[in-house]
């Protein structure tokens, strides 16, 4: 089984400098603690002027966001929640809760998922 998880902030990593889904006044770093059966790894991600940056190098974080690696790999693919897993408690998270809601806009969507305003274009082109 591959770890989605590290795919995915691999590739979030990789667009230095290139703007991403954040506020420009989103600043601070996350810090991820993606817990596994036989250990816990941690990744940083710093949003600073709508970029984002990861590191697996330790920094002090603003927010932290702890969760079993199973959780992290559906979320990342779509298939949870950031919001619900905090309400379901199968996420733990101390810190600046605005950095939250910065971190969700990274997250790909439920797959098939279509932004409300290209639907109603679609069914006004369809009318």
């Amino acid at each position: 089984m591959t770890d989605s998880t590290a795919d995915f902030l691999d590739r979030l990593g990789q667009h230095r400098g290139a703007p991403i889904a954040v506020p420009m006044k989103s600043r601070g770093t996350i810090r991820l603690d993606v817990e596994s059966d036989a250990r816990t790894d941690f990744w940083f991600v710093t949003l600073r002027n709508g970029t984002a940056r990861v590191s697996r190098q330790d920094r002090r974080p603003d927010l932290v966001i702890r969760g079993h690696q199973a959780f992290f790999d559906r979320l990342v693919r779509g298939q949870a929640q950031l919001y619900t897993a905090l309400l379901r408690n199968e996420i733990n998270v101390e810190g600046d809760l605005a950095l939250f809601s910065s971190f969700e806009r990274l997250l790909p969507g439920p797959a098939g998922a279509h932004h409300p305003r290209a639907l109603a274009r679609d069914g006004e082109q369809g009318s």
